[in-house]
């Protein structure tokens, strides 16, 4: 069933209840947008069975629990803005596995814990958007790597 699916927009809407786990199961998805909703719960790790996913948003909902592990799988992921949910727990380590990626917004939740250093592998990151969380620490001196970063906002934390 949708097997061919490339593109999934359900943006802007009032959508609500978890994101089903059976999205997993589109593994020609590039995009999934379900931003600007009123979506809850967890979201479940078969999200990090996307291997053709490129961009994921889910910001702006009312999103629970840890960032999954799984999703350090989406090798090709350019953008991840999970922003304005209430997301809580650390940032994972393996998101150092998302090389391609270009944009990651993690503001405006629960996270608690440091910045990971391996953040500052993520070479082609352009914007890091960290601000209005509890993270605690220093600023790892690897983000000084970042060569294409031209924003970064760590305030309110």
């Amino acid at each position: 069933m949708l097997s061919s699916l490339i593109n999934l927009e359900l943006s802007t809407n009032n959508l609500t209840g978890v994101i089903p786990a059976s999205l997993g199961n589109l593994s020609n998805l590039t995009t999934l947008y379900l931003h600007r909703n009123q979506l809850s719960g967890s979201f479940s790790q078969e999200l990090g069975m996307l291997s053709s996913l490129t961009d994921l948003e889910l910001s702006t909902n009312n999103l629970t629990g840890f960032i999954p592990t799984s999703l350090g799988n989406l090798s090709n992921l350019t953008t991840l803005y999970l922003y304005r949910n209430q997301l809580s727990g650390s940032i994972p380590q393996e998101l150092r596995m998302l090389s391609s990626l270009t944009g990651l917004e993690l503001s405006t939740n629960n996270l608690t814990g440091i910045i990971p250093a391996s953040l500052g592998n993520l070479s082609n990151l352009t914007t890091l958007y960290l601000h209005t969380n509890q993270l605690s620490g220093s600023i790892p001196a690897s983000l000084g790597n970042l060569s294409n970063l031209t924003i970064l906002y760590i305030y309110r934390n």
